[in-house]
């Protein structure tokens, strides 16, 4: 491949540093929210509610139909349940509001209950008033994640959770891989050879691609993107300096300068890449 001009990469890195600094902006209040996702496995053919049963207080009624519109006698067993403290903050309430609905929606062989907004809790049970208006209710549940999915078997009564070390495995594949595509070819690009720079090439991306997963990847994690955006900045930047710094130093070929000057598009481009990643990590 031929080596770009001198003055075209610079061109290039003066274009790509134009949208570092001026960012494209948005408001607090469209980031995402919270989110709990029950997953029913062998459901009933016939209507049954669902709900979370939460300890907190009643400020916010949140069914989002009016109650005359519901199968009152499964309604009647919700409004009644207290137990423990344990009441189904739906149909009772919350102390600030969540979004949700007792029925599920169908997707194949399951039925899926999303809950979502605000006053989703972190410690919940769940409770299903069966077709038959019987109740059943799981045990205690701790959310560890912002969007946190619960698989429900209908039939045994048996919960499973998502485990958070298989998502920070997947949100690391999910940008790693792309990384070391772009800058890959930029580095092929900038007149390099990847068969002489592989070992540095590979080792370095690796380990801050980690740095990028244990900060920014455990943020999203715990609280959501609009928090691991907050910290994107100042881990890129880290990034950003230690890459040039050990491209500049560990690449075999070109002078300290090309090798720095790399080490910045390349990151420049995977970072813009890397923020359209992180939506679905």
């Amino acid at each position: 491949m031929a080596v770009l001009k001198s003055r075209s990469i610079y061109f290039i890195a003066f274009f790509l540093l134009f949208f570092m600094v001026f960012p494209l902006t948005a408001k607090a209040d469209m980031g995402p929210k919270p989110q709990i996702t029950v997953i029913v496995k062998n459901p009933p053919n016939k209507e049954y509610y669902l709900d979370l049963l939460v300890k907190e207080e009643r400020s916010y009624d949140n069914l989002d139909m009016d109650r005359a519109s519901f199968d009152q006698n499964k309604l009647a067993l919700l409004e009644s349940y207290d137990v423990d403290g344990w009441h189904p903050g739906l149909t009772q309430g919350t102390r600030i509001p969540m979004h949700g609905k007792l029925t599920g929606d169908k997707e194949s062989d399951v039925m899926i209950h999303t809950f979502s907004y605000v006053g989703v809790p972190d410690d919940f049970k769940i409770i299903i008033i069966t077709p038959d208006n019987h109740s059943m209710v799981s045990q205690e549940i701790h959310r560890d994640m912002f969007n946190y999915k619960v698989y429900f078997d209908y039939n045994t009564g048996e919960i499973t959770t998502e485990k958070i070390t298989f998502s920070y495995i997947r949100e690391f594949l999910l940008t790693c891989l792309p990384t070391l595509l772009i800058e890959g070819f930029v580095l092929l690009l900038f007149g390099f050879s990847l068969r002489k720079n592989l070992k540095p090439f590979l080792i370095i991306n690796v380990l801050t691609q980690i740095l990028l997963t244990a900060s920014v990847g455990q943020m999203i994690q715990k609280e959501g993107h609009l928090s691991g955006y907050f910290i994107l900045i100042p881990v890129e930047i880290i990034i950003f300096l230690v890459e040039m710094l050990a491209f500049s130093l560990l690449l075999k070929e070109y002078s300290k300068t090309r090798r720095a000057l790399y080490a910045f598009t390349a990151n420049l481009l995977s970072f813009l890449a890397g923020i359209f990643l992180l939506l679905w990590a």
